[in-house]
């Protein structure tokens, strides 16, 4: 849904660390989203989808893998030249059990603004954080999903 509502303003790719090489192939078949390569030029989105979500910033444990991306990732690749939008998958309700999803949500954006970057989440069984370099972008992007049909109440903001 996310590559087909982008395509004009800024196509999909799949962060590859996420994907793995024996999979790829019918990844892309599956989701329409191809896994990016080096010198990828123009504008373009970037897709994270780890196992599990984003590691909420200030705690102890910070490492990446398939199963984790982290806030300072998501800073690095809004920096890349051509990114309009990081699209992250967030299993955010596993982590801490004395603060609440939204909590964690707002968490996650507040750190994304103290870097520079705007964002906000889809939430849904399956929620995504939609992180951005500059808040026109930002913007434009939250119109596209509005006019694809996306319910505005699905949309979380600091």
């Amino acid at each position: 849904m996310w590559q087909q509502i982008f395509e004009a303003w800024a196509p999909l790719y799949a962060e590859p660390r996420f994907v793995p090489g024996d999979l790829r192939e019918d990844f892309t078949r599956m989701t329409r989203i191809p896994v990016m390569t080096a010198g990828r030029r123009g504008m373009f989105s970037l897709f994270n989808d780890p196992d599990t979500g984003i590691r909420l910033p200030g705690q102890t444990n910070q490492r990446e893998g398939r199963t984790h991306v982290t806030i300072a990732t998501i800073l690095r690749q809004l920096r890349v030249e051509g990114t309009r939008c990081v699209i992250t998958f967030d299993q955010s309700h596993y982590r801490l059990r004395d603060m609440q999803t939204d909590e964690q949500h707002r968490v996650n954006m507040r750190a994304l603004s103290e870097g520079g970057s705007f964002s906000f989440y889809y939430v849904s069984h399956a929620p995504f954080l939609f992180a951005f370099p500059s808040v026109s972008l930002m913007k434009q992007a939250r119109t596209l999903l509005v006019q694809a049909g996306i319910p505005i109440q699905r949309f979380r903001t600091m």
